[in-house]
């Protein structure tokens, strides 16, 4: 069988991990477990358990119909600051109350009644910590209360049992009625529809935002008054598979591209377009990718030389090393300012001149395998779980307990789509475009979930319907927010769809990454800021 090494796409997975450490200990601790030699014989009688927390806040949220287990969290940081994580009663299928029912979880940051709501539709599981959760620029704007959902399938919000992965009801529609459901509670008990509500997310949570608003429009819901997603991409694939290379095409096309001839911007743009093909031209060059290949990337390695043999390996291989280029590429601009780390690509042509040195290698080399994170940390100057293409039911669940965000490639597959990426800068090499991409798929998500998904796939047409959809919407507010070095952008809605007269616009935050950041002056370029301002303003009165 061939296992494939997974990589996480958004940066809410690391915080995860380490909040699943921290819980797991204080879990250990308050269970007992191998305390023994901390506990001191006497006979005192056990102290009754502390009372939970409670206030007006949680005891109006335990009053509304289906709420349920209200928890007061309090800051670390600030003894003042407090959130409330409680359950809603929500229908497994909306369309068939037969079905039954789960709880979903949801998160409040109280700022007051009269306060305007910001709504975040995540798009994945939610952070357990309150000191932890990155609600952006929205909430403290607009000085709001701050309402948090989670996505169905992902985290606590399970509406079928853990361990079945047929994810029957793992749906767009299903996850829009399910805000409407929530929202359409909280305005009847908590905060009245006077109050000023705008709907927001970042990345998938973005999509989920927007397709928020497209069944809303659908269905006649009139919940939100302005729609705000950031960096939402809306990949239409092709009607064969879930994938196509507008992402992989963006990252050549735009990504560092448009800085001043001869600046340390646009030379490193050059030589990332470089890059490729001198893998593929120099024989020393690539021999020093591959061994580096086979340490960094086992399984990913491991596949490919099960799957070619001879000349043949060897290009998969290479491909191989160029599709993991490519992948730290789109990490690089997804999560840091390129003109923080554009001094730091290497000359590819020194690498290969008869006059390289090792170092002039390495430093190629080096920078094709660095990852967003390692390179964040030389900036700052500080110092995977392997899935089978054809996957049965125990390499899902495996997956699925490695990995928080698994039940998203499930929609890629189904309904959202996903990446690929563009090798065309190796035409006329050694290489051909068409094999490297290829040996690329062997990682895209049409390709790891072709087993108990395939079929499944809607052939594009709810992307499509959305692309369109937003050509024409006249009766949902929505401000469209993307960052112009951000691989994401390729698959923004479309130029066309702007227009401040259906109050629809499309913003370009041209120095901004992969975040729902408006306010930094360091994080978002002054022109940006200004649209979205003078919109919000325009929407709301605000």
């Amino acid at each position: 069988m061939k296992t494939i090494n997974i990589r996480t796409l958004f940066h809410c997975i690391l915080i995860c991990c380490l909040l699943s450490c921290g819980t797991t200990i204080l879990t250990g601790c308050a269970d007992g477990e191998h305390m023994d030699e901390y506990q001191v014989n006497n006979n005192d009688k056990e102290q009754p358990e502390d009372e939970p927390l409670s206030d007006e806040i949680s005891k109006k949220l335990e009053s509304i119909p289906g709420v349920s287990d209200v928890e007061i969290q309090l800051s670390q940081k600030d003894e003042n600051v407090r959130g409330y994580y409680f359950y809603v009663t929500q229908l497994v299928d909306h369309s068939d109350p037969s079905k039954g029912t789960f709880g979903q979880r949801c998160f409040l940051s109280f700022k007051g009644n009269d306060s305007p709501v910001v709504l975040e539709t995540e798009g994945y599981h939610m952070v357990d910590s309150l000191d932890n959760i990155f609600a952006g620029d929205l909430p403290v704007y607009l000085n709001a209360n701050y309402l948090s959902i989670e996505h169905r399938y992902f985290g606590k919000s399970l509406p079928e049992p853990y361990e079945d992965l047929d994810f029957t009801y793992l749906y767009t529609d299903q996850a829009a009625a399910d805000l409407h459901a929530i929202v359409t509670l909280m305005q009847k008990h908590l905060f009245p529809r006077k109050n000023k509500w705008v709907a927001t997310g970042t990345s998938k949570g973005g999509i989920t935002t927007t397709l928020y608003a497209y069944y809303s429009d659908m269905y006649g819901w009139d919940d939100i008054d302005l729609y705000v997603p950031f960096c939402a991409p809306f990949i239409t694939g092709t009607k064969e598979a879930c994938v196509n290379d507008i992402i992989g095409q963006y990252i050549l096309t735009t990504c560092g591209n448009g800085y001043p001839k001869g600046s340390i911007e646009d030379e490193a743009r050059q030589r990332l377009l470089a890059i490729p093909a001198a893998i593929c031209i120099n024989e020393t060059l690539r021999d020093a990718c591959l061994a580096k290949f086979h340490v960094n990337e086992p399984n990913y390695y491991t596949d490919i030389y099960e799957s070619y043999q001879g000349e043949q390996l060897e290009k998969a291989a290479t491909a191989g090393v160029i599709s993991t280029f490519y992948q730290n590429l789109f990490d690089k601009f997804s999560a840091i300012q390129y003109s923080r780390w554009a001094s730091y690509v290497p000359d590819p042509i020194k690498a290969i001149v008869p006059t390289a040195t090792d170092e002039d290698i390495y430093n190629v080399v080096d920078f094709v395998f660095l990852d967003n994170k390692e390179l964040e940390k030389r900036i700052n100057k500080q110092t995977s779980a392997s899935l089978r293409s054809v996957m049965s039911d125990q390499d899902l669940l495996k997956m699925r307990t490695e990995d928080p965000t698994m039940p998203y490639y499930v929609q890629a597959a189904r309904e959202l789509g996903s990446y690929t990426f563009n090798y065309s800068m190796v035409d006329g090499t050694w290489l051909t475009p068409q094999f490297a991409y290829e040996v690329g798929y062997m990682e895209c998500v049409d390709s790891r979930f072709c087993g108990r998904y395939q079929g499944q796939w809607d052939g594009g047409k709810l992307m499509t319907d959305v692309r369109n959809w937003s050509l024409t919407v006249s009766s949902k507010p929505i401000i469209f927010i993307y960052s112009y070095n951000d691989p994401w952008t390729g698959a923004a809605i479309s130029d066309s769809a702007a227009d401040p007269s259906r109050k629809v616009w499309k913003v370009i935050n041209l120095i901004g990454t992969h975040t729902p950041c408006f306010l930094d002056k360091s994080l978002c370029d002054e022109q940006a800021s200004k649209t979205i301002k003078d919109a919000i303003y325009t929407v709301l009165g605000l």
